[in-house]
């Protein structure tokens, strides 16, 4: 037998075996990894920039449990990253609905609505997420402060930046560059300029 005739055979089983598998069950009616490990791998996917592996593994992780807040919280995270804010809005609504409350998903759902310009909801949620007293705080103080000056209650925003400020580790030296310029900015409204994000 020729290394060529040998080749040949197997590509034309693994052809043969790849078209099976295609017109046997769908993924989700032979779903075999466990929730938490899909949503897991997901969350790898998410932090090296491939959101679009992510995705089709969170769903299948609804499929399997859609009484389960992560995969809701996830999906609406990277829906709020794509710019889809009502789809994110319904599904870190519904990680709310179905896992409680939770200060890192408040946080969130504070900065899509912040997104689709109701600062009011916004400044409502980030405090329902600072009366769960989240450690650190400073995340939320720094939201807070965002839309306080979007609000244009700029010394409300200017103490919530501060305090942020003085809570966040050294190490972190692009949130203490992003806080200095929220803080210089806030300085700036108070004397009367334009907030944009």
């Amino acid at each position: 037998m020729t290394f060529g005739y040998f080749f040949r055979t197997v590509l034309a089983g693994a052809l043969l075996l790849s078209v099976v598998s295609c017109a046997g069950p769908d993924r989700r009616t032979s779903l075999q990894m466990p929730y938490d490990d899909r949503v897991r791998l997901a969350s790898i996917y998410i932090q090296s920039g491939q959101t679009g592996r992510a995705v089709p593994l969170l769903e299948d992780a609804l499929y399997q449990d859609d009484g389960r807040p992560e995969a809701w919280a996830m999906l609406g995270e990277i829906d709020y990253s794509e710019g889809n804010l009502d789809k994110a809005a319904a599904r870190l609504g519904k990680a709310l609905e179905v896992g409680g409350e939770n200060p890192v998903v408040l946080n969130n759902l504070a900065w899509v609505e912040m997104g689709r310009d109701d600062a009011a909801r916004a400044l409502a949620l980030v405090d329902r997420a600072l009366l769960l007293d989240p450690a650190p705080s400073y995340p939320y103080l720094d939201t807070r402060a965002r839309i306080l000056g979007k609000l244009e209650r700029y010394g409300e925003a200017l103490a919530d930046a501060g305090a942020a400020r003085n809570l966040v580790p050294d190490h972190e030296l692009n949130t203490i560059r992003e806080l200095d310029d929220l803080i210089t900015e806030l300085e700036g409204l108070a004397a009367g300029g334009p907030l944009e994000y």
